[in-house]
C-alpha cells in the first residue's frame, strides 16, 4: 500500500530508489546482520570512555581516505561498520543498512562532493539517519574530507558542528569520537544515579496505589473496573464483538471479531518503568533517561524503549502487548469513529501533538491522563498524541482473508507494528487508523507502549 512509511516528522521510513554505487560490504554476520568490526586485542575496561557501535557513511570514491579513520576508531575499541564489498544490492542491502543505522550509537558522515551527489547512495543513508536521530547532537558527527559548498550540505547535518581541519583528519576524528564516548560514559553514570532515586519513588507508588473501587472506575465510563495486575495502573474492559478494521486508505478494510480483553487506561509511565528496571536489572536505560527528573517527570509516559523492552515489561507485569486488532478496537470502537474520542477535529484539549522541544521530557510529552476530552467512550486515554505505541504484531501490508477472529498478525516480518501518534506529529496523523512499523530494536523519543491482557472469565 505504500502509506505505512509516510511518517511526517522523522522516523521509520527510508527513501527508496536506484543505487548507482556497488554494494560495499564484506559479510552479513552478527546481531546487526552485517559486521561491526572491532579490534579484539584492545581492552577498554580501564579507559575513561564508553565504547560504541559506529556507522561510517562515505562515498565509495573516498574509501582510501576513510579507511584510516576506521582503523583509528577500531584501535580505540569501538565496533565500526565500514565494509560492504560482498553485500548484494537490493532489498536485503537496503534493509541491513537501515538496521545497522538504527542500532548504531554514532553516525559518522564523511562529506565530500561525491557524498552529496544526486546519485550517491550515501544520501539514502543520510535520509535513514535523519529519521533515526531527529536531534543529531551527540549522535551524528559530520566530517568534511573535501570542500563542499555550504548550501549543498543537507540542513540536518548543518544543525550540528561540522568537523573540518586542515591537519590530520584521522587524528581529529579519533579525538572527537573519544570526547563523545567519554561524555556518553559520564551520562550513563548519571543515569544510574537518577535511576536509583526513581526506583525509590516508584516503589512507594507501587505500595500505595490500591485498585480503584467500582464507584471510582465507573464514574466516567460506566464500566466495572477489574483489579489491576501488580497495581500497575487501571485497566479498561473492552467488550467482545465485531468491528471494522482499516479504511481502505491507510490499510485494507476488514470485518474482524475480537474477544473481550483489558487494556491499560494509560501508557506505561517512567516511574513504573523504573520499578521494572530495578526488579529485573534491565539495561540499558531508555533514551533520554539522563534528562529525566524523578521529582517532576514520574507521570510522563516512558519513551525511547524498543519493542523487545516493551514486551519484557508487559510480561514482568503479568500482561502482554495488545494485538493490533485489539488496539484499533479500543481506539475506533464499533462505530468507525475517526479519532478515539469521536469525529471532532483534534484540539489541544484532546491530545498532545504538534509540539516542538529539544527533549521529550522537557516540553514534549505530557503526563498520562492529561486530556480527558480525548478519551474513548470506555475511558481509554492518550490513544492519539503524546507517544505512539508498540503492539504485538509483525508488520504486513497484506492480510489473510480468513484470519478474522482475534488475528495475531503474520508469523514473522521485517518490523513490528506501531499504532497511535506522538507529541511531534501534525493533526492529520492522529487518525485512529494510522499505522506504521519499525525494526523491533528501534527506540524513538515519541514511542512508548501500554499493556493489555485477556479478560478473566
Amino acid at each position: 500500500m505504500g502509506d505505512e512509511q509516510r511518517r511526517v516528522p522523522h522516523r521509520y521510513r527510508e527513501r527508496l530508489g536506484g543505487d548507482t554505487l556497488q554494494a560495499r560490504m564484506q559479510s552479513a554476520t552478527g546481531p546487526y546482520d552485517r559486521p561491526f568490526h572491532k579490534n579484539p586485542s584492545h581492552d577498554t575496561s580501564e579507559t575513561g570512555f564508553q565504547t560504541m557501535k559506529i556507522f561510517i557513511s562515505y562515498a565509495s570514491q573516498d574509501r582510501a581516505q576513510v579507511e584510516p579513520i576506521r582503523y583509528a576508531l577500531e584501535e580505540q575499541g569501538h565496533e565500526v561498520f565500514f565494509d560492504r564489498d560482498d553485500l548484494p544490492v537490493g532489498e536485503s542491502f537496503t534493509t541491513r543498512i537501515r538496521s545497522a543505522i538504527e542500532r548504531c550509537d554514532l553516525f559518522v558522515c564523511c562529506i565530500t562532493p561525491d557524498t552529496v551527489d544526486a546519485g550517491s547512495y550515501t544520501l539514502n543513508e543520510l535520509d535513514i539517519a535523519r529519521r533515526v536521530f531527529p536531534r543529531p547532537s551527540g549522535r551524528v558527527l559530520p566530517v568534511v574530507l573535501r570542500k563542499v559548498p555550504f548550501d549543498q550540505i543537507p540542513a540536518w547535518l548543518k544543525s550540528v558542528t561540522l568537523l573540518e581541519t586542515p591537519g590530520n583528519v584521522t587524528a581529529a576524528v579519533a579525538d572527537a569520537v573519544h570526547q563523545i564516548a567519554r561524555k556518553r560514559k559520564l551520562q550513563r553514570m548519571k543515569r544510574i544515579g537518577i535511576g536509583s532515586a526513581v526506583v525509590l519513588i516508584a516503589a512507594v507508588a507501587l505500595y500505595n496505589v490500591a485498585p480503584p473501587t467500582t464507584d471510582d472506575a465507573t464514574a466516567d465510563t460506566g464500566n466495572a473496573q477489574p483489579e489491576n495486575t501488580l497495581n500497575l495502573g487501571p485497566q479498561i474492559p473492552i467488550e467482545a464483538g465485531q468491528f471494522i478494521f482499516g479504511d481502505d486508505v491507510n490499510t485494507p478494510r476488514r470485518n474482524l471479531y475480537v474477544s473481550p480483553f483489558l487494556i491499560d487506561q494509560h501508557e506505561v509511565t517512567t516511574s513504573l518503568y523504573a520499578a521494572f528496571m530495578e526488579a529485573t536489572g534491565s539495561d540499558p536505560a531508555p533514551d533520554e533517561w539522563e534528562q529525566f527528573d524523578p521529582a517532576s517527570h514520574g507521570e510522563l509516559p516512558v519513551i525511547g524503549v524498543s519493542w523487545n523492552e516493551a514486551n519484557a515489561f508487559c510480561k514482568w507485569a503479568g500482561k502482554r502487548l495488545p494485538t493490533e486488532a485489539e488496539w484499533e478496537k479500543a481506539a475506533r470502537g464499533s462505530d468507525q469513529r475517526l479519532y478515539p474520542w469521536g469525529d471532532d477535529e483534534p484540539t489541544p484539549e484532546h491530545a498532545t501533538f504538534e509540539r516542538t522541544a529539544d527533549y521529550a521530557y522537557e516540553g514534549g510529552v505530557t503526563a498520562v491522563g492529561s486530556h480527558p476530552m480525548g478519551q474513548t467512550p470506555e475511558g481509554v486515554q492518550d490513544l492519539a498524541g503524546n507517544v505512539s505505541e508498540w503492539v504485538s504484531d509483525w508488520y504486513s501490508d497484506s492480510f489473510d482473508r480468513d484470519d478474522t477472529r482475534n488475528p495475531q498478525g503474520p508469523a514473522e516480518g521485517s518490523g513490528k507494528v506501531i499504532r497511535g501518534s506522538g507529541w511531534q506529529d501534525p493533526a492529520e496523523e492522529l487518525l485512529a487508523v494510522k499505522r506504521y512499523h519499525a525494526n523491533q530494536s528501534t527506540r524513538q523519543t515519541d514511542l512508548g507502549f501500554r499493556c493489555a491482557m485477556d479478560q478473566p472469565q
